[in-house]
């Protein structure tokens, strides 16, 4: 991994070249309910579910250094006047990794 270089291509594949603890900070705002749209991006391929973020989640644990903070900005759709609560299950999943939640915002 070179410092202060970016990757074009899936988180996943990146971050499987880091070492453990290699991150002090990530911030993202991942393609969330399928209500964002990235041009080309994996959205495009299949729905954004349990099966890609877990992954995900796992993974920047691993990668993040002791004390380190993951910034997720992620929002729940609304059907039939109910959030789908996809972000609380998120939170919950990053808590179960081995996460601390240190704050979280709800608007």
């Amino acid at each position: 991994m070179q410092i202060n270089k970016i990757y074009n291509e899936s988180c996943l594949n990146t971050m499987s070249r880091m070492p453990d603890g290699f991150l002090d900070l990530t911030v993202t705002s991942p393609p969330y309910d399928d209500m964002r749209s990235y041009k080309n991006n994996i959205d495009k391929k299949e729905n954004w579910g349990e099966h890609i973020w877990k992954p995900i989640i796992a993974e920047l644990f691993r990668v993040t250094k002791d004390g380190g903070v993951v910034v997720w900005v992620v929002g729940d759709a609304t059907k039939k006047f109910a959030e789908s609560l996809t972000s609380f299950r998120q939170a919950i999943y990053f808590d179960a990794v081995g996460f601390g939640m240190l704050d979280s915002l709800i608007w």
